[in-house]
């Protein structure tokens, strides 16, 4: 073991309940080196809707949700990282000053000048990203990745990606076309339509102007959404979508208005709902309610997935995540896409500093709703 040294003070943004967006930044003593850890010196964060939301996100009931942030007041904040190793447990794999990124596992928090990592959760950095956006490529990233290797997915494969513009639909859009999706549709605000077609979606649809008629009492008049995606997919040869990424139905009532899920899957024409389908799951949300969440717990440890055929909510796995950080990088590097389809890279619509008033920004702006791609932290 390298010799201990003296833990520095350094700077970290820990939850706190009574303050300010619920974040304050403070001075503490830096982590020490555990066993199979890396000390990174953090140059960048990635800041996600879960940070702000005191990590328990919409997995819990309202009512429980006090009592959660009771629980982690005083935590460093933040799962996503990108900087420079400072020091290294033998065997890592690392060395000292090599540039890496990666996550930390829940409540360690990445929002710090100095954070130990566990080398299973780390890879070097995408030489062409800049520190902000190898972080920012983190926790979405994963996501998507992870998901589309649990659905099935294959070259070929048509995708529907719903809330296109934010910070996993935008990554989803482009993974999925330098994986060699035949058809990738995004779905999004009116001011982000063009957005998203630059990252190579093949077709994009405006929510606003598609929502079902007010006035519809009883049900008859067609859905706008629906027509339109039977358009598309007919002006793409007919055949239906072969996985949805919803990454904007939750618990929350503002979400779940959108009705997302029942309207797409009410027309067997959109999704392929069939007994050949590539996977029988293949309506895939990132967020919704604790039934939900529990389910998707059991299959994240047990491996067996009791949800109802046609939907499955999404769990990210951190841990030994470093094999699919490594496939991030390569697609950050433009390795292995798909016939010139440009490098996955990450948008980042702003940068806040390491400060009480920059975390508390960034906070502000992600329950604002309508960050486009993704916010960092710099140090």
């Amino acid at each position: 073991m390298p010799a201990a040294k003296e833990r520095e003070e350094i700077r970290a943004a820990v939850y706190d309940r009574k303050a300010e967006e619920g974040i304050r930044v403070v001075t503490k003593r830096a982590p020490k080196l555990g066993r199979g850890d890396v000390l990174v010196r953090v140059r960048a964060c990635g800041v996600n809707p879960v940070d702000a939301k005191f990590v328990v996100a919409d997995k819990l009931p309202e009512s429980w949700r006090g009592a959660a942030r009771w629980l982690v007041d005083g935590r460093v904040a933040g799962f996503d990282l990108s900087g420079v190793v400072e020091r290294a447990y033998p065997g890592s794999g690392f060395e000292v000053g090599e540039e890496v990124f990666g996550a930390v596992p829940p409540m360690r928090g990445s929002f710090a000048d100095l954070v130990a990592v566990p080398s299973s959760q780390l890879a070097t950095k995408p030489p062409s990203l800049t520190h902000a956006e190898a972080a920012a490529l983190v926790l979405p990233g994963l996501t998507v990745v992870q998901a589309l290797r649990q659905h099935g997915f294959a070259p070929g494969a048509r995708v529907l990606v719903i809330g296109a513009s934010g910070g996993v639909g935008h990554l989803a859009v482009q993974v999925a076309s330098a994986h060699g999706a035949s058809l990738v549709v995004g779905v999004c605000s009116g001011r982000n339509v063009e957005f998203v077609k630059s990252l190579g979606a093949d077709d994009v649809l405006d929510y606003e102007a598609l929502k079902p008629p007010d006035d519809d009492e009883t049900g008859v008049r067609p859905d706008p959404l629906v027509e339109r995606l039977r358009e598309v997919l007919s002006a793409h040869g007919g055949r239906p979508f072969d996985l949805v990424l919803d990454t904007v139905s939750s618990h929350d009532a503002r979400d779940r208005a959108h009705a997302y899920k029942s309207r797409i899957r009410s027309d067997r024409a959109l999704l392929d709902q069939g007994p050949n389908a590539a996977d029988k799951h293949n309506y895939v949300t990132i967020g919704g309610r604790t039934g939900g969440w529990i389910v998707a717990g059991v299959k994240r440890m047990t491996g067996v997935n009791l949800f109802k055929r046609g939907k499955e909510l999404f769990w990210i796995n951190f841990n030994q995540c470093a094999p699919d950080l490594k496939t991030l990088r390569a697609l950050a590097e433009g390795e292995g896409s798909n016939g010139g389809v440009r490098a996955v890279k990450p948008a980042i619509e702003r940068t806040v500093s390491l400060t009480d008033e920059g975390v508390r920004e960034a906070f502000r702006m992600l329950h604002g709703r309508r960050v486009r791609g993704k916010l960092a932290i710099e140090l």
